[in-house]
């Protein structure tokens, strides 16, 4: 594992590898996630073992079925995913579907989300 040959990939090992918890924001296409995210998520491996990950989903219902197919990779790639997720309406969470204006409410969910985020990133400090 990690015999990158490309430096685009070498930099991006490096990069990830010194993160112990990831939030991934996410559109919905096609009820999954963004091609481009699951690209980049499957060039590596080892860099994402025994950390945390949150999710922001943003579409017409919150991109609740992208955050449900991330949570399907993050199993596979041994990263463990929190409860609380942000869920953004492009009915409710941006003006004119472009402009985002997240509800009130969204605060204390991204709170609880980044909370749990942290908590769990310490828990599996031991791990890495």
């Amino acid at each position: 594992m990690r015999e990158y040959t490309k430096e685009h990939t070498k930099a991006w090992s490096e990069k990830i590898d010194t993160f112990d918890g990831f939030i991934f924001v996410t559109p919905e296409y096609n009820h999954a996630t963004s091609p481009a995210l699951m690209n980049a998520i499957d060039y590596l491996y080892k860099e994402w073992n025994n950390k945390a990950a949150g999710f922001v989903g943003y579409g017409a219902a919150g991109a609740t079925t992208a955050v449900e197919n991330l949570r399907m990779m993050m199993a596979e790639i041994q990263v463990a995913d929190v409860r609380a997720q942000v869920r953004l309406s492009l009915f409710t969470d941006f003006e004119n579907f472009s402009k985002f204006k997240p509800a009130s409410y969204q605060e204390k969910t991204l709170h609880a989300m980044m909370g749990q985020v942290i908590n769990w990133s310490r828990a599996l400090g031991a791990l890495r």
